[in-house]
């Protein structure tokens, strides 16, 4: 907010409270200039102050001095990428809390960022304040400014409720991934492994066939950290927007680039629509700009590169933001002479084709895969699984117990549901493929290389 020596003056109601406050004295505080905007980076790592209670502000720590470079360094891709943002200043809030229970987070906000990491900065935290960073910087532009119609100004007596999460938040996650390659922090194998990944997780949700990146959107309010989820069959139903998001803004960029020759590509799309979007309209009550609707992703997406060969893009976001058709990954990764492989890990046991969690006696079963083995069986969430033919799962793990097993075995399993102990036969599935990689074939045409060099850089 602008300030005036103790005073801080926000010029609306929305501005106020999406400028978070912190008043504290172990707080260590850096600074820096880019683009004749001021950046502050103030750093709570919690357990340098249990290990130094005294008051004064910490003493910079070369761990604090690698997060500002990184930190510098995803300023300067993302403003390189993206029209330069209206704000004087802009802070990046970090919490390194080793001993938080339900993991980190961050949030967004028009002229900052609160970034908290489950973590210290000298153990391991540092890799994931930066992919945090990337991810809540680059909101300063996707979200904060360019942003869905619902997302400001809000009615803050309701549910505001759009269909275009995965475009707010997905994109977001894929570009945060790609800064994170462009500013140098990432190689190329790092960047294709975490794509790699990401469709890991898509694939192994059964939701994916049942629900669309657009319904993921909508229904965020009824299941993103709602009160209101419905846990029952949460895990087989649903998929999320920030995961298909990322995957759709990957496939996005590569058709892109490949059908206008290199010449364009999603960073295009972005830019038209901050123009149109943030920087065009009259300013209003909650600042510049006018929020888009879901149309208006297809209109851009056309307007860079969908009048190349005759062809639009209606039918990708039919098919695959609105529909929930298999993602063409082989097809679209070819045109980078990129291939996807999948295998199951070596020595990796037969399945069961459930999600499991341990208790003293044995394992809970917490999710099962519609038509596996498990289900085959009959078995359910909640279902206690004692012992795998005879043998105890108090002392042993699951996986440890089924790798004596081949795929197809019917193994007997002592089964406790309701209090009442049973006896469940279980034909076990091959083992499930889940190792995922990217690579870069050889003998790439001069076509997939400009493409794939466009991408990664060269």
């Amino acid at each position: 907010l602008p300030a005036d020596e103790r005073t801080f003056r926000a010029p609306s109601y929305d501005w106020l409270i999406d400028t978070p406050m912190e008043v504290s004295p172990e707080c260590a505080i850096e600074q820096f200039s880019a683009h004749g905007k001021t950046f502050r980076v103030a750093v709570h790592n919690y357990q340098e102050a249990a290990s130094d209670p005294s008051p004064q502000s910490p003493t910079p720590s070369p761990e604090l001095g690698r997060l500002v470079e990184g930190v510098k360094k995803i300023v300067a891709s993302e403003m390189a990428m993206m029209p330069e943002p209206d704000f004087p200043h802009y802070t990046f809030l970090f919490h390194f809390a080793p001993d938080l229970n339900n993991g980190g987070d961050g949030m967004e906000h028009l002229n900052s960022a609160q970034i908290i990491i489950r973590g210290d900065l000298g153990a391991g935290g540092l890799s994931e304040a930066l992919e945090n960073t990337a991810h809540e910087f680059f909101h300063a532009w996707n979200v904060k400014r360019l942003r869905p119609a619902a997302l400001g100004p809000f009615d803050y007596t309701r549910e505001d409720y759009t269909r275009s999460l995965w475009f707010a938040e997905g994109v977001t996650s894929y570009y945060a991934y790609v800064h994170l390659l462009r500013a140098g922090l990432w190689d190329r194998k790092q960047f294709l492994q975490r794509l790699a990944d990401e469709i890991r997780t898509l694939e192994s949700e059964p939701g994916r066939a049942l629900m669309s990146a657009e319904s993921s959107s909508f229904h965020a309010w009824f299941y993103d950290r709602s009160p209101q989820m419905q846990e029952t069959n949460f895990s087989n139903s649903t998929i999320s927007y920030y995961n298909k998001g990322a995957l759709l803004a990957m496939l996005l960029d590569l058709e892109i680039r490949s059908r206008t020759g290199g010449q364009r590509s999603l960073d295009d799309v972005l830019r038209q629509m901050y123009h149109e979007f943030y920087e065009t309209p009259a300013t209003g009550y909650y600042g510049p700009g006018r929020g888009y609707e879901e149309k208006d992703i297809l209109e851009a997406v056309n307007a860079v590169a969908g009048g190349v060969g005759g062809r639009g893009f209606g039918p990708f976001f039919e098919r695959y933001v609105r529909g929930t058709e298999p993602l063409p990954y082989a097809e679209t990764l070819a045109r980078a002479g990129l291939k996807l492989r999948i295998a199951a890990e070596p020595g990796a046991p037969p399945s069961l084709g459930a999600t499991v969690q341990p208790f003293d006696r044995g394992v809970r079963i917490t999710s099962v895969v519609p038509g596996g083995a498990a289900d085959r069986a009959g078995l359910s969430r909640d279902d206690l699984l004692i012992a795998v033919d005879e043998l105890s799962l108090a002392t042993e793990e699951l996986k440890n117990r089924l790798r004596i097993y081949p795929p197809g075995a019917e193994v007997p399993f002592t089964v406790e549901r309701h209090g009442r102990r049973t006896r469940i036969t279980v034909k076990l599935d091959p083992p499930v493929a889940d190792q995922y990689s990217m690579e870069e074939l050889p003998g790439a045409t001069p076509e997939q290389l400009s493409v794939r060099n466009g991408w990664l850089g060269k």
